[in-house]
């Protein structure tokens, strides 16, 4: 049987059991399957977690698809399904709808170890060449800090900004995590090769930012964001105290 066929099948029989439900006095399973785009690097622990919780609450199932952080902006901007992980910023806002933020992430300084000091802010890399993952959002970060247009390398995800950092083709790489705990941040998943490479985490985070959900202006998954933005108002709390964990 094709895949398509299956498919077909799938949802048909769930609208007959939504259907033919109450009049047999069985439960309603109002259960949708949601595209979600994430990063195609290493998730946090947190990450998982809370998107399974708000998933949860929302009585969805996502459809997990991890795709390169410029071209999953694209696909959703053109209504193709939601996003995690944004940051808004003026140019988003023209092609995305946002919801309320989730939660704050840091922005990290990754460095070639023994040229961490006197990095604390995105004023200590003015200047310098910086990397980051193609269709981040630092490059604004940079403008709305005075700073004007860096001079940056862009990689394919975080992991090759990183690679990019450690051969010398720029002073920097920046990663966004959740923590703000150094500590807590180097044991990242997506640091797990840092060591190895001769890098290190500057000492402080250089940036906090609010992190958020995002479909296209116009989506047909408009409606999600809105159930989400009614389970992040309900649960702020819980929401932070998942993330500290």
């Amino acid at each position: 049987m094709a895949p398509t066929t299956r498919t077909t099948q799938a949802r048909r029989r769930q609208m007959l059991a939504l259907a033919l439900g109450p009049a047999l006095g069985l439960p309603v399973r109002a259960e949708s399957l949601v595209p979600l785009f994430v990063g195609t690097g290493a998730p946090s622990d947190q990450t998982p977690r809370m998107l399974a919780w708000v998933a949860r609450r929302m009585n969805i199932t996502w459809d997990y698809r991890p795709t390169p952080w410029l071209r999953a902006q694209k696909l959703t901007a053109a209504g193709d399904g939601v996003m995690f992980g944004l940051t808004r910023t003026p140019q988003r806002d023209k092609l995305l709808r946002f919801s309320l933020p989730v939660w704050t992430n840091h922005t990290w300084a990754v460095v070639r170890d023994g040229q961490q000091a006197g990095i604390t802010r995105y004023a200590d890399l003015d200047g310098q060449v910086v990397c980051w993952a193609r269709g981040s959002s630092y490059g604004e970060l940079f403008t709305h800090a005075g700073l004007g247009r860096m001079d940056a390398r862009e990689a394919g995800d975080d992991d090759g900004a990183l690679r990019m950092v450690a051969a010398g083709r720029c002073r920097a790489a920046l990663i966004t995590l959740e923590t703000d705990d150094a500590k807590q941040a180097a044991r990242h998943p997506a640091l797990a090769e840092s060591r190895r490479r001769g890098l290190v985490l500057v000492p402080v985070p250089l940036a906090v930012t609010p992190l958020h959900f995002a479909v296209g202006q116009g989506s047909r998954w408009i409606s999600v964001i809105d159930r989400i933005d009614g389970v992040i108002s309900r649960s702020r709390s819980e929401l932070e105290k998942m993330r500290q964990r």
